[in-house]
């Protein structure tokens, strides 16, 4: 009666270590593919921020000295040096907005990604007018009770 006793033990101990051994592949299985969709996760934002910043620069400096003092395609300086960049600013009448389309592309384990972004930048007829705020903005100044008092003079 012990031996039989010994070789249901014994089994229970190889079907548990079956149950464990499965258990931790799934577990591991799970958090590497999260791993991996983390990382694209970050490329994506790296990447949209990347679009946003070239996008503000052409509406800064304004579309048509964009296109003179900067390339159109071309690869980022380090640290973001994995991005590479395309922007296209579509003219088609003087007097309608610029199409401008920044596109953001990196090579990952499964392909090459991309990021597009667009926006319409309105062109400026005429003089240049100064732009300053109507009364100065007080940074320090953070809380509701003191803008309240202020609103209230």
């Amino acid at each position: 009666m012990v031996k039989r006793k010994n070789g249901f033990a014994l089994i229970d101990v190889i079907i548990g270590s079956a149950m464990l051994a499965i258990g931790l592949a799934v577990v591991i299985s799970m958090s590497s593919r999260s791993l991996g969709r983390q990382s694209n996760a970050q490329r994506q934002i790296t990447a949209s921020w990347l679009a946003d910043e070239i996008l503000a620069m052409a509406m800064v400096v304004g579309p048509e000295e964009y296109a003179k003092a900067y390339p159109s395609r071309g690869r980022f300086d380090p640290p973001f040096d994995e991005f590479t960049f395309d922007v296209s600013l579509e003219d088609n009448s003087l007097y309608l907005p610029i199409k401008a389309v920044a596109t953001i592309s990196w090579e990952a384990l499964n392909g090459i990604h991309s990021v597009e972004i667009e926006t319409l930048i309105a062109r400026v007829h005429g003089e240049p007018v100064p732009r300053a705020p109507a009364e100065t903005v007080d940074r320090e100044e953070r809380y509701w009770e003191a803008i309240e008092a202020r609103e209230l003079q």
